[in-house]
């Protein structure tokens, strides 16, 4: 095996511990070479608030990052939320830099997206 192989992306999809949320619970680097699976099931996502959880999430490309914002501007098409928690300094710090972290939707917790958003 290459010391270059990527564990592999696991994208835990559960209710919320409320009615109409929705949480995305992504394990693993997200990247080019694995990100359609989550742009896959962010974009059916029928529910009033969506939460993706990058707690497990080490790092992200900018083509993950463009599937965020892909998430962003749905959301704002249908009328719907989404937030961004667990956010790692690292891909904070991506945010940030690539000027996108004021449009993103983030907070640090579960209970503070839920608390600010329902």
């Amino acid at each position: 095996m290459s010391s270059s192989a990527q564990p592999p992306l696991q994208i835990e999809s559960v209710e919320g511990s409320r009615e109409g949320v929705h949480i995305l619970k992504v394990h693993g680097p997200l990247v080019i070479s694995n990100f359609f699976e989550f742009q896959s099931m962010a974009r059916e996502n029928k529910s009033p608030l969506l939460i993706i959880d990058l707690a497990e999430v080490p790092y992200m490309d900018s083509a993950a990052l463009g599937a965020i914002l892909g998430v962003h501007v749905s959301s704002g098409n249908r009328g719907t939320k989404y937030a961004v928690i667990n956010v790692a300094p690292r891909i904070e710090t991506m945010f940030t830099v690539s000027g996108v972290r004021d449009t993103l939707v983030v907070f640090p917790t579960l209970a503070d997206a839920e608390k600010a958003l329902l």
